[in-house]
């Protein structure tokens, strides 16, 4: 079992509207209302590939009781720490006329008794052989820096191989725990190791390598992947240098999501490029989570690297072609993957 550390809880909605016309009433169709968070999104594709988590995070208000009911709907185990406040809710709007529109509240403030809540939960469910933890999502307002460290911390010290999929200051702490895996998206790894050398990010306790990668200059303008000037090949060298700048800082292995580009990694010292066939995307949100799922999943089984690579990719392509958020057709899915390619990147 996977055990899923996602501080930022949420509602997921997916509305769809015929235009999004700024300042006008639009009346919009109700697409599905789940439990939501990059957590819920990993554990409900774990499901779907056949594995199973435990997901733990922050219940806050009534919408924090509707997370906890949505999950229950969904057949996912949650235990969610009681905090004050109220949980956020991320909604994602459909539009015929153009690309989806994404509306997403800032969680709760959260403070120290309320981290050190989350500390003693994710310590208090030791691992069994072979099994993986993941620390997931963007930190609640009000987290301190060390947060997600001593999350990192806490599990490792269960038992658990920890993967980390953050961003900021929250990734960098993590790095210094050293964990076993990360896995973010290209924004995600420049917000900690795309800066040059002698400008390292904010929190970071260790250099940059090297000069800015190129992608990173409009990861932050698209959907993550940067896919707007660089290139696929430029995003592939992108994703790789960042790889390798996050397993020198402390990871034990990295992978960087590139959006339809594929995803690039380091892992058990091999440099690995992923490339899926092409989908018509409808909704891109929770592709990175089904990603990190099928990762999981292959880990945990003891797959070989190439194959949990595979399933990962397959997965996420797949969510891209669904509406709904942290979905996908389970036959299409494995249709991607059967036709995906990883291996080692090309030479020459």
């Amino acid at each position: 079992m996977t055990f899923i550390l996602c501080p930022n809880t949420a509602v997921d909605r997916v509305l769809e509207v015929d235009a999004v016309r700024p300042g006008n009433t639009m009346r919009c169709r109700a697409l599905s209302e789940q439990a939501g968070g990059k957590g819920a999104n990993v554990a409900r594709a774990l499901r779907a590939l056949g594995g199973a988590s435990l997901l733990a995070g922050f219940a806050a208000g009534h919408n924090g009781r509707l997370i906890a009911e949505l999950a229950d709907d969904e057949w996912l185990e949650i235990e969610l720490v009681a905090i004050g406040g109220e949980a956020r809710v991320s909604t994602v709007v459909l539009a015929a006329d153009g690309p989806p529109t994404h509306l997403f509240e800032h969680g709760p403030d959260i403070d120290a008794a309320a981290e050190r809540a989350l500390v003693a939960a994710a310590a208090a469910r030791p691992a069994r052989p072979g099994e993986w933890a993941i620390v997931d999502g963007a930190a609640p307002p009000g987290s301190s820096e060390g947060f997600y460290g001593a999350l990192c911390r806490a599990l490792r010290t269960a038992g658990y191989h920890v993967m980390v999929d953050a961003t900021g200051a929250q990734l960098a702490g993590t790095l210094r725990e050293r964990p076993d895996f990360v896995k973010v998206n290209l924004a995600e790894a420049c917000s900690a190791v795309g800066a040059e050398v002698g400008r390292p990010p904010a929190g970071a306790a260790f250099p940059a390598a090297g000069k800015t990668p190129a992608a990173c200059a409009d990861a932050e303008a698209t959907d993550g992947s940067g896919a707007g000037a660089a290139g696929p090949q430029g995003l592939a060298a992108a994703g790789l240098e960042l790889s390798r700048r996050l397993v020198a800082a402390g990871a034990g292995g990295a992978v960087v999501t590139l959006g339809p580009a594929g995803a690039a990694g380091l892992i058990d010292g091999g440099e690995w490029l992923v490339r899926t066939p092409p989908v018509q995307a409808v909704n891109t949100v929770g592709s990175g989570d089904c990603f990190a799922a099928g990762l999981l999943l292959g880990f945990e089984r003891g797959d070989g690297t190439e194959a949990a690579l595979r399933v990962a990719a397959g997965a996420a392509a797949a969510n891209a072609a669904s509406a709904r958020t942290g979905h996908f057709d389970l036959a299409l899915a494995r249709d991607l993957a059967a036709r995906a390619v990883a291996g080692a990147p090309a030479t020459g």
